[in-house]
């Protein structure tokens, strides 16, 4: 079986938070899969929480983009900030990683830089996993409407998985599983089907994973009495085919 891990943080300063690609794939071996990879994007440390600067945040986004033209299956998600700095490479991107917790800077979404970096992704059918604030989540959906969304660790940082049953009926977003509690991921699952879960792990961290390994998040799916084109579609198939619609296929 093919597994593609599609919340995986990538960095390799050390000053700051270092999980670098080849670590990511040591750890991917571990599941025993047929093919693996990983979407990657930088860690929130190299954006804004330990050093917050225009440099640090373009060689963070630059660093996943690198790496991943070396190894198969790895796609680069590009991390917008509070700048909304649109690179002239975006296209090159597998998609878009937006994201900050209830306790850090905002997301000014009446500024006019915001909307342009927005319209830059709609109109490259970028993938965006957002992790925001309810409120915010909700409002950037509906403010993109139609406009494929992953929404991490099954909802938990979006206001609680409960709360996902806004997004029930909205087929453009989805939800990935990363260190989620196996009931939050049934709940959605029998709510969304196989077609709007991915799996993810959020590995990331300093010499190790800050949370799990692929292999322990993977096993959660196995306890989901899935027959294989579920578990497929879970595991690689849909956020390849987010990402290749990204790219025109």
């Amino acid at each position: 079986m093919k597994l593609i891990d599609a919340h995986t943080h990538c960095g390799n300063n050390k000053r700051t938070k270092f999980y670098d690609i080849e670590e990511v794939i040591k750890n991917l071996a571990e599941t025993k899969a047929e093919a693996y990879g990983a979407v990657i994007f930088a860690f929130p440390e190299d954006m804004y929480r330990t050093v917050d600067s225009v440099e640090s945040r373009n060689r963070a986004n630059e660093y996943v983009l690198a790496v991943s033209r070396q190894h198969k299956y790895i796609y680069p998600f590009y991390f917008v900030w509070n700048d909304y700095i649109i690179p002239d490479n975006l296209e090159a991107y597998a998609g878009i990683k937006w994201h900050r917790h209830s306790n850090e800077p905002r997301y000014d979404y009446d500024d006019p830089k915001c909307e342009a970096i927005l319209k830059r992704i709609r109109d490259l059918n970028l993938p965006v996993t957002l992790e925001e604030e309810y409120e915010y989540t909700v409002q950037f959906i509906e403010r993109n409407e139609g406009h494929p969304v992953i929404i991490p660790h099954i909802g938990s940082l979006n206001g609680g998985y409960k709360r996902m049953v806004t997004f029930y009926g909205k087929p453009n977003v989805y939800f990935d599983t990363s260190v989620a509690p196996l009931e939050a991921i049934k709940t959605v699952l029998e709510n969304v089907g196989p077609e709007r879960i991915i799996f993810g792990t959020d590995v990331s961290g300093t010499g190790q994973p800050f949370f799990n390994f692929p292999k322990v998040e993977l096993a959660k799916i196995s306890q989901l009495d899935l027959d294989e084109k579920s578990k497929a579609l879970i595991l690689f198939n849909n956020i390849e085919c987010l990402i290749a619609k990204g790219r025109g296929g």
